[in-house]
């Protein structure tokens, strides 16, 4: 992963069993599709395809983007299954936690872009249904799931403990969960009852997001790694 110029390799002499190569295939993929969409969606704009042209192919390359997003967002569980001396990372519910993770920082990036650009008012309130449930069930998720149950092994249990009160008890509880959960949810109930700030509110909600997701990551990443296996 330190050596980028080793990526012709994956894809000219892929081992597909490993999860390292299906997922840049899957990550190639959903960038061609993103990129498609562009094109057709900048030449519609400027008159350069006919409206029921566009109409047509959006259709396939939604269906299609949505499974490779789903596999964009789900391919790093299965990556991590296959680092069997980690086991942490072993846990069954990585793949739906991911996907839950993916709708809470997606639907974030959106709101917080409705600082620049023009959003529709119902998909204002569409994609703060999904940020802020999403919010909801990952905290649940986090706390009663990944951290809240029993764990298959010593070296797993010692690797949890390690992040939520040893050396990244802070990225864990001040970063991933206060930062990135309870202070979002705060500001979404302060946007819903408020008027001209409430745009504002929500980006500043979305940053907390994507600032505590990123450090419960690195924890959750870095953890795993420093708890001998024996």
């Amino acid at each position: 992963l330190e050596k980028p110029q080793k990526f012709l390799s994956i894809v000219l002499r892929p081992q597909m069993k490993s999860w390292l190569t299906r997922g840049a295939f899957i990550l190639m993929g959903f960038t061609a599709v993103a990129g498609l969409w562009f094109v057709v969606e900048g030449t519609a704009y400027f008159g350069l395809l006919a409206p029921s042209i566009a109409a047509a192919v959006r259709l396939p390359l939604l269906v299609v983007g949505f499974v490779l997003a789903i596999g964009s967002a789900v391919y790093t569980a299965f990556l991590f299954g296959q680092a069997e001396g980690r086991d942490l990372w072993q846990s069954t519910l990585l793949p739906a936690h991911l996907v839950i993770q993916a709708l809470m920082v997606g639907s974030a990036v959106l709101l917080l872009l409705g600082l620049f650009v023009p959003v529709p008012a119902a998909m204002v309130t569409g994609l703060i249904w999904i940020f802020g449930l999403s919010l909801i069930v990952d905290l649940f998720v986090i706390l009663l799931g990944e951290f809240g149950m029993p764990h298959a092994s010593e070296v797993a249990a010692r690797a949890a403990h390690e992040i939520s009160h040893g050396k990244y008890k802070n990225h864990f509880w001040s970063g991933a969960i206060g930062l990135g959960h309870v202070l979002p949810l705060v500001l979404i109930i302060a946007a819903i009852f408020s008027t001209g700030v409430a745009p504002v509110l929500l980006a500043v909600a979305a940053l907390a997001t994507i600032i505590g997701l990123y450090l419960f990551e690195h924890a959750f990443v870095m953890a795993p790694q420093e708890v001998p296996n024996s």
